[in-house]
Order: structure tokens, then C-alpha cells, then sequence
């Protein structure tokens, strides 16, 4: 071994483990995490490259040679459908003179792979079947089979699909065991495109998911969604955090009842009840179109004039009549029961979705290719159901343009979460603030967050 080669091995060993000043320290978490270099390229060596990440939504690749390109630090994967069942998803890089095969989306012609470069050519499972003057070759491929394509590991689940890059990954069963009953319960997995906005931010991964993990910040941040007051809103929601780092927030329905607790609600009469129903979900309908869409808010508006059963608040009616409504389009829908557990999920280690009956609004942060710990790639999505016989819309990515804390780059409420996010990052680099603090309820998950990656620094 030379004396380059130690060193360079010295240095590997030392990356490999999680300082003590890094370290998810009781209630806080040192701005390093978000902030310093060290900490990202951790991140790069022994997280990013174990971890399950979801890549796309399989709707993204309806028809066979359909394919996305999911980038990851300096990792480029292209996913392909090959067949109606089959998805596959390869290392995005030539084998012959390491040019990329790929880029953004688009169809394959032909189901073939090809080079842009020299022309080879592969099938859609991988498989080389073309190398120009393949006669050149021999000394260095005994076969086609050394220059098939380099397969990732791959699992489909709940409308997502997943990769993981390294040779041996963790159980993905294992990593969704603790979820999956909720997330199949509010039938994420039949939910089709509605949106996708994609943007370059500045912020660190983490800062942008964690915007999406807690409601505390809603009052000061969308004060239009809050009629109720702060501490009456907050006070709605429950958090549990959960094993394999992932967490769940919600608020007994109260998106449904106009963010309103009980107690307001029995003072208000039926046409009161109405106005708060109608008024929180227009916010939601204009402020981001995803959990709520017009032909909602036309039933909302018909609350007025129908008659309550006895012992119900229009909101809690305003439910059934929606599932009522699905059910003769022939929509999924979740059961009750299963979307009253659920709310609002985070699904370790980089999404997070808030589902409303029949619709879903997801976030998913992840570093750039450079790894800048100020920077990352966010992606907005928003799903739903869709009658039976209707196609859904043809995925199309939007990239968000222009100062993301204006609404008119994308919606009002996102706007003002990424004002926000901006200017926290900023504050990450601080001389005079070492840590941030959490609340105990209101930010749990956050932490609980933290503390799973923290299981992969320490390898």
C-alpha cells in the first residue's frame, strides 16, 4: 500500500464516524448538520448511497420505454418501464466511454437503449445487444454481458418507486413495516398525477423537508389557514413519532371542520359551521390546488342547504357526502378510519405527503449533484383520484422559476413556506448560534428524524 493510498484509507476511516459535536445532542441539533461541508459529504459516504429513496411515481412511466432520470449527489439513475409490471432502473452511464444514456424524461424509441454517443444499444432489462465494430472489443469484453447495464436494487410500493444504491441494502420491508398499513389505508398508492413543480432552493435538504413535518409554523407562516388563533390550531394536532425515522402529525379532521376544535364548533350554528367549511378550503383550493379542488368546494357549498343528521357538525357530514360522491364516480377513496389515523405523514428519509379524501399534496427534498449543503433539489407534488374511465393528465415536471417566496412561481402557501426556508438557512451559518432547539411535541418528529440518520453516520 503506498503511502497516498493510507492516507487516503486514514482519511475514509475517520469519515466514517459521527463526531460528538455532530451528534443529535437531547432537544437540539448543531447547525453543522445543516451547514458545514463535513457534515454533507458524511452524508454523501455512508447515507445517500444505503438509504432507500424514492425516485419517482410509477405514473411517471406509463408505457413501456417510458423513463425518468432520478439524480442523487453524483449519482445519476435512469428508471425504465419495460413492460406493464415491470420497472427496472439502471446506473445512468455508458460502460463503454462513461457518457450518459439519459436525460430528464422521455420514451426510449424502439424499447432500445441507445448511446448517444457511439451507438450502443441495450434492451429495456439491460441487456447489451449492439457494439459498434464489436470485433475492437475482444481483448477487453469477453462477451456483451460485461457491458450490460449496472442494475440498482429496486422495490415498488404504495404508487412510489424506490431505489437504493448499495450492493447489499437494508430491508426495505423492514424500513416500511412500521407505515405501510397507513399508507395502503388511504389508497396513496391509486392516486394519479395532478402536478409537479420542481426547483433548485436555497436551503439545505433537511431545512426543506422539516418545513413539511410540524404545524407549529402555521399560524405565523399562513395566518390565512389559522381563523381560529395560533394556540387554538396547534393545539389540533397530535404527533407520533416512529420507528425507521418516520412520523406522523395530524389533526383529528380538523381540515374538514375549517381547522376549528369541537368546542368552537358547538357554539357555531349550521350555517356558521358552513362558512368556516367553505372558507378553509377555498384557502386550501387557491393557496395550492391539491388537497382540495373545485368539484370540492361545489359540494362544500351545498352544506348550506342540506339538512345535518342529528349529532354531527357539518364538516363531519360534509365527509360522508364527499365519499358518497367518489363512490358513484367509482374513485378511491381511504376509509374513514384509516385517514382519520393518518393526517399527515413523513415518510423516512425525504418525503413527506398530506393526504385529504381522494387527494394528496407530497414533498421531497434531496442534496444537489454538487452536494453544497446550502442548496437542494424540491420537488412538489400533487396526486388524486380520478373517476372511473378518466385518464389522468400526461406527468409533466414544471421547474419552478423566479424567487420561490412569490406566489406566482408557484402557489401562495408554498411561497410563503420557502420565504421561510431561505432565511433559515441563512441563519444556519450564524456566528453567535451553534444548535437549534425543538419544541418537545410540536417538532418530535423532526427530531425523531435526526436520530435515524444518525444510526447510518455511525455505520
Amino acid at each position: 500500500m503506498t503511502v497516498a493510498t493510507a492516507l487516503h484509507e486514514e482519511g475514509r476511516r475517520a469519515s466514517a464516524r459521527l463526531p460528538h459535536e455532530w451528534a443529535v445532542q437531547g432537544n437540539s441539533l448543531p447547525t453543522a448538520r445543516y451547514a458545514d461541508r463535513g457534515f454533507a459529504q458524511l452524508e454523501a459516504e455512508l447515507f445517500w448511497p444505503r438509504v432507500w429513496q424514492m425516485a419517482c411515481r410509477l405514473d411517471q412511466i406509463r408505457n413501456s420505454g417510458d423513463y425518468t432520470v432520478y439524480e442523487i449527489l453524483n449519482h445519476s439513475v435512469v428508471v425504465v418501464r419495460v413492460d406493464e409490471v415491470t420497472v427496472r432502473a439502471f446506473h445512468n452511464v455508458c460502460p463503454h466511454r462513461a457518457t450518459q444514456l439519459a436525460m430528464g424524461s422521455g420514451r426510449f424509441q424502439l424499447e432500445s437503449i441507445v448511446c448517444p454517443f457511439h451507438g450502443w444499444k441495450w434492451n429495456l432489462t439491460g441487456q447489451n445487444t449492439f457494439v459498434a465494430s464489436e470485433e475492437e472489443f475482444k481483448t477487453t469484453c469477453a462477451s456483451r454481458g460485461d457491458v450490460d447495464l449496472k442494475a440498482v436494487h429496486t422495490r415498488v410500493w404504495a404508487g412510489f418507486f424506490y431505489i437504493n444504491l448499495a450492493e447489499n441494502p437494508p430491508s426495505f420491508d423492514d424500513l416500511v413495516a412500521p407505515i405501510a398499513a397507513l399508507v395502503d389505508g388511504v389508497k396513496l398508492g391509486e392516486m394519479r398525477f395532478h402536478y409537479h413543480y420542481q426547483a433548485r432552493v436555497n436551503a439545505n435538504w433537511k431545512v426543506a423537508q422539516e418545513a413539511f413535518m410540524e404545524a407549529y409554523h402555521v399560524p405565523q407562516t399562513h395566518p390565512q389557514l389559522v381563523p381560529g388563533g395560533g394556540a387554538a390550531f396547534t393545539a389540533l394536532y397530535s404527533y407520533e413519532a416512529m420507528p425507521k425515522g418516520h412520523g406522523l402529525f395530524h389533526s383529528g379532521g380538523a381540515n374538514a371542520v375549517g381547522r376549528l376544535s369541537a368546542e368552537a364548533l358547538r357554539e357555531m350554528s349550521h350555517e356558521q359551521q358552513s362558512e368556516a367549511l367553505l372558507r378553509g378550503l377555498i384557502t386550501l383550493q387557491t393557496g395550492q390546488d391539491a388537497q382540495i379542488h373545485l368539484e370540492e368546494l361545489e359540494i362544500a357549498r351545498s352544506m348550506r342547504h342540506r339538512p345535518i343528521p342529528e349529532g354531527m357538525t357539518v364538516g363531519q357530514y360534509f365527509q360522508i357526502v364527499l365519499r358518497e360522491y367518489y363512490a358513484h364516480q367509482g374513485r378511491a377513496v381511504g376509509e374513514a378510519a384509516d385517514m382519520a389515523k393518518v393526517g399527515d405523514m413523513h415518510i423516512f428519509p425525504h418525503v413527506t405527503f398530506l393526504p385529504t379524501y381522494g387527494n394528496a399534496v407530497m414533498y421531497r427534498s434531496r442534496p444537489t449533484p454538487d452536494n453544497d449543503p446550502d442548496w437542494c433539489i424540491f420537488d412538489m407534488y400533487a396526486i388524486r383520484s380520478y373517476p372511473e374511465g378518466v385518464t389522468p393528465p400526461k406527468w409533466e415536471t414544471t421547474l419552478a422559476e423566479g424567487a420561490l417566496d412569490n406566489a406566482k412561481s408557484w402557489f401562495l402557501i408554498p411561497s410563503q413556506d420557502f420565504s421561510s426556508i431561505v432565511r433559515q438557512q441563512r441563519g444556519m451559518h450564524s456566528t453567535v448560534l451553534d444548535r437549534v432547539i425543538l419544541a418537545d411535541r410540536q417538532e418530535s418528529l423532526i427530531l425523531n428524524m435526526h436520530h435515524e440518520l444518525d444510526s447510518y453516520l455511525r455505520g
